[in-house]
């Protein structure tokens, strides 16, 4: 779970006095734990309390978002980038795949994952000027091998103009390329087609996840100020085809069941559910049944997940099912 990440962004919080001291006590703390877990099998145990453990001993020590400063880096740099970006995809007349695959490619940042951390800051070596291209690069390069592949289903759904979805709830994952270079254009096509969209975020900070405040403190108010081509994403806030809400979660994977009172009302009348990333569209909800139709996109980037999925590290879940009431 990239303890050593942890460890180091808990060290650099400046907001937290002591933190070089605190940030050893957290390492020691979770250490122990995994320990302990290692040694003593314990049937109950599941991602949902390993990632609870793990954010409320950082909690307690005061480390309530250390991972606020890179968060914040990459959030504006992929929003400076996104008109490069969507410029392309429209010169592509991108489709679904590409689109698919460019969600794969933006969550490779994940911070929360040792395998990805080291493959972000491998390729984290230029300026502003350069996400944009190593976005594409990823997303040509690496994002080819399908571990769960439902892909054909989903670009029939998809392109079946006769029954375009009308409201997706899409649960977002991390910050910066991801959301913002992978999962916005994707919410972009859907509002292009008429879907009303909600991004559904964190309602308190956990690793480098994006939050409802930075989604409607940040982003969408550069959306409105964006000139995309016909200021589709303008357009959408502004009539309201386009919204944000918190989920009331406060960790990065997600039980349905327990998401706030706002964020279920807000779901009740979607008919498509878009759940992002591996924490909440692989190590949780992958096997869960909907009534409604349902994907999950994600990049494996856990080693024991690419186990238990038979494929590779960074193999690609391209999950979709459609739901028992829209067969």
């Amino acid at each position: 779970m990239a303890l050593p990440e942890f460890t180091k962004r808990a060290k650099m919080d400046e907001t937290v006095e002591d933190a070089d001291v605190k940030s050893e006590v957290f390492r020691e703390r979770f250490e122990k734990y995994l320990n302990d877990l290692n040694e003593n099998e314990d049937e109950k145990m599941n991602v949902i309390h390993m990632c609870r453990f793990r954010d409320e001993c950082l909690r307690r020590l005061g480390f309530y978002d250390c991972f606020r400063t890179v968060k914040r880096e990459e959030n504006m740099k992929a929003l400076e980038a996104l008109p490069r970006v969507l410029e392309r995809l429209e010169e592509e007349n991108a489709g679904i795949l590409e689109l698919v695959k460019g969600v794969f490619a933006g969550n490779i940042f994940d911070l929360g994952a040792a395998a990805s951390q080291a493959l972000f800051t491998d390729g984290d070596k230029g300026g502003e000027d350069d996400i944009s291209k190593s976005f594409f690069e990823t997303r040509d390069t690496k994002t080819d091998v399908f571990v769960v592949n439902n892909f054909d289903a989903l670009k029939e759904r998809w392109n079946d103009l006769t029954r375009v979805h009308e409201k997706c709830c899409i649960f977002v994952d991390n910050a910066g390329a991801d959301v913002i270079l992978g999962v916005l254009p994707l919410a972009r096509e859907m509002l292009k087609r008429g879907t009303k969209v909600v991004l559904c975020a964190n309602d308190v900070p956990s690793i480098n996840d994006i939050t409802i405040k930075e989604l409607e403190e940040l982003v969408f108010p550069t959306l409105l100020r964006m000139n995309d081509k016909d200021n589709v994403f303008k357009k959408a806030i502004e009539s309201g085809q386009l919204a944000c809400i918190g989920s009331g979660s406060d960790l990065p994977v997600i039980d349905l069941r327990e998401i706030s009172e706002p964020c279920a009302n807000e779901c009740l009348d979607c008919d498509l559910a878009v759940l992002i990333g591996m924490g909440r569209g692989i190590e949780t909800n992958l096997r869960a049944e909907f009534s409604i139709d349902r994907i999950n996109l994600g990049m494996v980037k856990h080693e024991e997940v690419a186990q238990l999925l038979n494929g590779p590290l960074y193999s690609c879940v391209c999950a979709f099912n459609a739901g028992a009431n829209t067969v």
